[in-house]
């Protein structure tokens, strides 16, 4: 079974991507892409929770005295200088976040790393990802603008055995199962 390294594909690319980001999608597509579908929808806002740019009036930073998770999120994808283009869906990755504009709103899929998670390794902690939606009429981005896009197609990848760290002990390795999702499984670093 040929493997291949998602952190060697990343270095060729120079992209500012964390390879757990792409094996978090090829473990997720479907679900990832479902993100993007439900925010056409005119009703999402009122649906789902949505933030704005500023985070100062974010009751969460207020309490953490730093930016949250969502606004460090934004924050990162505003600011990226280089990302990974999926020519396929039209997604974007940058460092830890996949992210997609979808009419005027900016959908970033958050992938936390493995090595924060705690207690026993469950299938929904290995896959666990994030969504938040920014729908913000002060919002001037456009994706296409970032300096450095390194373009790829992520179905070749859904039918490859992708590996990337996954903590001290062990790596992981995607398993195809279709071209909407990956099956996975751990193999020792020593």
């Amino acid at each position: 079974m040929k493997q291949l390294s998602a952190e060697k594909l990343i270095e060729k690319l120079m992209c500012e991507v964390y390879p757990i980001t792409l094996v978090k999608f090829l473990l997720n597509r479907r679900r990832i892409l479902s993100f993007f579908s439900k925010a056409v929808d005119s009703n999402f806002s009122e649906k789902n929770q949505t933030f704005k740019i500023d985070s100062i009036p974010c009751e969460a930073c207020k309490t953490k005295d730093m930016k949250c998770r969502q606004h460090t999120s934004i924050e990162r994808v505003l600011g990226a200088t280089s990302a990974i283009l999926d020519l396929d869906s039209g997604t974007y990755f940058h460092k830890n976040e996949i992210f997609k504009m979808v009419g005027k709103k900016l959908v970033i899929v958050y992938c936390p790393h493995p090595k924060l998670i705690k207690g026993p390794l469950t299938d929904e902690k290995v896959r666990k990802v994030i969504p938040l939606t920014v729908d913000d009429e002060k919002m001037q981005f456009n994706p296409e603008s970032i300096k450095t896009i390194r373009s790829i197609l992520l179905t070749e990848l859904m039918e490859q055995c992708v590996t990337c760290w996954f903590n001290d002990e062990f790596s992981i390795m995607t398993l195809p199962e279709d071209n909407s999702a990956s099956g996975w499984c751990l193999l020792g670093n020593k």
